[in-house]
């Protein structure tokens, strides 16, 4: 009998392949756009720190009293886990008392909120990297996806192609809601690394590496079914039986429990996760319940101008969102971080 890893890889090779798919220098690319003129647009993006800038919104103000201080911190260069690494020493706690709601880019000007629970010491004065900006006091700890939105401010430089057209219909349209290549890893292998952890049988990692695992094969199963509905011209408006969220179409977060559409809809979704079966099954004995995505999200706020070097973009996306969904509908940009060595995002 296949192992669930086997049985997954060879299901992705009768389809569009798994090699193809994650070992590619670009993995993300398989999954299709949208604008079929965007591949007639080009740049470059994130030559510079300052070219991705990133600034997270909590949903909702500390109190002000508590026992877990929260520090508003603007990094440079350096990755999120770093920084939370850096704010334990600092505060003289254990890492796991220091929370964040999300990961940034490594190679960008992000400003985050984390919080320290019960700091010991608050010499907080940074490394060069990384700089505290605010803080204040709250009664519990800052959890993931506890934020309103992220504000994104992007420069494509050497850009060519009708970058302001497309950007226009990404205003009219709105983009595919995949998740961003971030969530499978620089070179594509976190979903390869977490069907292996699937073929020994789920033993045993860190709470980090268990939640890279899950949240890679999680949004693997979405994107696929993403891709089916923008191939066939059916992810901006809900089928007949679609589980709709927020008046939009959407698609699964494998989990636990009743598949919530029908009809169209749910034979599409009930046909993938077939295919898929070695992932929907595991992620059915995780621990997760069947939660939904919408297929479709509209920037807010977007808005574009154009230099001597290229564009300007700027935009706010809910929580969950990817930058990277919305540019790439915009045109083929090539990051300078591509061509990194692996670890550099």
């Amino acid at each position: 009998m296949p192992s669930r890893g086997a049985a997954l890889s060879g299901a992705v090779r009768e389809g569009q392949g798994a090699d193809a798919a994650f070992g590619a220098a670009a993995p993300f690319d398989h999954w299709p756009r949208a604008n079929p003129a965007a591949d007639t647009a080009s740049g470059a993006l994130r030559v510079a720190l300052e070219d991705f800038d990133v600034t997270e919104t909590l949903a909702f103000e500390p109190s002000g009293a508590g026992e877990h201080l929260y520090l508003f911190v603007e990094k440079r260069g350096v990755t999120t886990p770093a920084v939370q690494a850096a704010l334990a020493a600092a505060a003289g706690v254990a890492p796991l008392d220091v929370a964040y709601a999300g990961m940034k880019d490594k190679r960008a000007v992000a400003r985050q909120w984390f919080s320290v629970r019960r700091p010991r010491r608050e010499a907080f004065a940074g490394d060069g990297r990384w700089t505290v900006l605010t803080r204040a006091w709250h009664s519990r700890k800052l959890r993931r996806g506890e934020l309103r939105g992220n504000a994104f401010r992007i420069r494509i430089l050497d850009a060519s192609g009708p970058v302001s057209a497309n950007l226009e219909q990404v205003a009219r349209d709105g983009v595919p809601n995949y998740f961003g290549p971030q969530r499978f890893g620089a070179d594509g292998g976190n979903v390869a690394r977490a069907l292996a952890w699937l073929d020994a049988g789920r033993p045993p990692v860190s709470r980090f590496a268990r939640g890279l695992h899950i949240s890679s094969l999680r949004s693997f199963i979405f994107n696929e079914v993403l891709a089916v509905r923008v191939a066939n011209g059916t992810w901006r408006a809900p089928l007949p039986g679609e589980a709709v969220v927020a008046g939009a179409a959407s698609g699964p977060l494998w989990g636990r429990g009743q598949l919530p559409s029908s009809g169209c809809a749910g034979r599409l979704e009930a046909r993938l996760a077939a295919q898929h079966g070695a992932v929907t099954d595991a992620l059915e004995h995780v621990g997760l319940r069947h939660e939904r995505r919408p297929l479709r999200i509209v920037p807010d706020g977007l808005s574009w101008c154009a230099d001597d070097t290229g564009w300007r973009v700027e935009f706010t996306l809910p929580a969950g969102v990817y930058a990277t969904s919305v540019l790439r509908e915009a045109g083929r940009f090539t990051a300078a971080d591509a061509l990194a060595p692996k670890g550099a995002v």
